[in-house]
């Protein structure tokens, strides 16, 4: 009975039997408390029924500056490096915190719950809330470092890593990290619900980001992401961020970091300074706990190089092309206005619609709008206007006729952009001429109509066609010397008078056939 919680009713009992003379035993006894509470209530040690009991406090309290501490507290730094700088030398880290949690009872923690996880079982990851700022000394820009934060279940060993935002290529670029440095995989990863993970979150069954599944994939390894507003699922790494952040910012509190490499320096410094510290629950180290058990169980990491890409999704729009990171890559044309799935690897780009993979680029890294194209995905409109370059104009000309191809140099070396245009006329009558005739005659009739045109110095698109037309019509006529005469027996036939006498239309055929003309 002497274990029962003071309240108000009570405490106001104790005071009104005080005021009518009760004992003190008689008082404890019929309220059920102890003699002692009775007697601090009537020395006015407790003041209220919530109230702790005033007491006097050690002779090294008063040494203490409260004030300082109480600011550095609310800065977010812990409690024991504040005893290990301000109080190391005057008491124990246990007496410490006792005696602040009775001077100072609004900054005491809630109760948690402890929980058991079974050697590699489960690795929890998370971003820490607040970045780490940085200054560019180059530019004078001030930038954030976003900390990925990672803690095995059994062990709680540490790890973390710096980078400059929190993409999915960082992301996964993380977990390959954390795996190298864990020298293995646990069976399971506890994510938080952050897009880079989790497209669609549910209780039951969430849908994972593809680049995050094929990670999964690739190690053999399942996520089981967090619920949607319950940290208490990935308590380890919560607790584990905090622990970092805030020895971090303490220890680093006076200095001023000018780049990526010095933020993950004092990162690595601080982890080893923590998972080498004895585990108060443990009795051991964090490292000596997964050195001793925990390394034994994690899976193998995978054989070989693991090409972890990154997905997204990308609409092809109407100039057959989607935007990736800055860059521009080409999909075939009958799929536009479609939604496709980009899969962005360490040095290629692939275009897929469902499953089927419509194009595979090399990855472009500038980020400043170039377009990466593939001809044959365009319709032959877009194609012929792609096509028309000079260097292209003057490859194909040296492939239908030597003296085509000089008539372009000298074209290209007046003016590119005036004749680019005629150029690619030339190409396509001259083609046409060569595939109706074939090579040999074509040759000829094209060797002919550009000297014809540079005696006039008349480089037209129409006149190299009327020149190739009249050579045609020219090798159809008849040659010179040759009489042509009707059959009489067919005024549609002809036939060549010759010398002998059997070619002259002679007979009653040829009688006949001329009475029938003359009536």
């Amino acid at each position: 009975m002497a274990l029962r919680s003071m309240t108000v009713h009570r405490y106001e009992e104790i005071r009104r039997r005080l005021a009518e003379g009760r004992s003190l035993r008689e008082i404890a006894r019929a309220l059920g408390c102890s003699r002692r509470t009775v007697r601090e209530v009537r020395d006015g040690e407790r003041v209220s029924p919530d109230a702790p009991k005033s007491m006097n406090h050690p002779l090294w309290m008063a040494q203490l500056d409260w004030p300082a501490i109480i600011h550095d507290l609310g800065l977010g730094h812990p409690l024991k490096f504040l005893w290990e700088e301000k109080a190391q030398q005057l008491t124990t880290y246990s007496n410490f915190w006792k005696q602040f949690y009775r001077k100072f009872p609004q900054y005491r923690e809630a109760s948690v719950t402890a929980r058991e996880f079974e050697p590699g079982e489960r690795v929890e990851v998370d971003y820490a809330g607040d970045a780490i700022e940085w200054f560019d000394i180059k530019t004078g820009v001030i930038h954030k470092a976003w900390v990925f934060v990672a803690g095995l279940g059994f062990s709680q060993l540490l790890y973390a890593w710096a980078a400059e935002d929190m993409k999915s290529r960082n992301w996964l670029a993380s977990h390959r990290r954390m795996f190298a440095h864990y020298g293995g995989v646990p069976h399971v990863i506890v994510p938080d619900c952050l897009k880079q993970g989790v497209l669609k979150c549910h209780l039951y069954d969430p849908d994972l980001n593809p680049g995050y599944a094929q990670l999964a994939t690739d190690y053999a390894t399942a996520v089981v992401p967090a619920r949607p507003d319950h940290p208490k699922d990935k308590a380890i790494v919560e607790g584990l961020v905090k622990i970092l952040m805030r020895y971090v910012r303490f220890r680093y509190r006076r200095r001023c970091f000018t780049s990526l490499l010095e933020i993950n320096r004092a990162l690595a410094e601080c982890i080893e300074r923590i998972n080498d510290r004895r585990h108060s629950r443990f009795g051991v180290s964090r490292r000596e706990r997964f050195k001793g058990v925990e390394r034994a169980a994690l899976k193998p990491l995978p054989v070989g190089d693991i090409d972890c890409a990154d997905w997204k999704e990308a609409k092809l729009h109407p100039d057959c092309y989607v935007y990736v990171e800055g860059d521009y890559y080409s999909a075939p044309h009958i799929h536009r206005h479609k939604k496709l799935r980009i899969k962005i690897s360490e040095n290629q780009v692939e275009i897929f619609l469902r499953l089927e993979r419509l194009a595979i680029h090399p990855r472009c890294r500038h980020r400043n709008g170039q377009r990466i194209k593939i001809a044959a995905h365009f319709p032959p409109a877009s194609q012929a206007y792609y096509e028309a370059t000079p260097q292209r104009l003057l490859s194909q000309s040296r492939f239908i006729h030597p003296e085509l191809n000089r008539l372009f140099v000298e074209l290209f070396n007046a003016d590119v952009f005036a004749h680019l245009r005629r150029c690619q006329g030339f190409v396509r009558v001259c083609t046409k001429e060569i595939n109706r005739d074939g090579r040999e005659l074509a040759d000829e009739r094209i060797a002919a109509a550009i000297a014809t045109m540079r005696r006039y110095n008349k480089y037209r698109v129409p006149y190299l066609q009327a020149l190739l037309d009249q050579a045609r019509k020219q090798a159809l006529q008849p040659q010179a010397g040759r009489d042509i005469t009707r059959r009489p027996g067919n005024p549609m036939l002809r036939y060549v008078v010759g010398a002998g006498a059997s070619d002259s239309p002679t007979g009653p055929t040829a009688t006949s056939t001329q009475e029938n003309l003359d009536l």
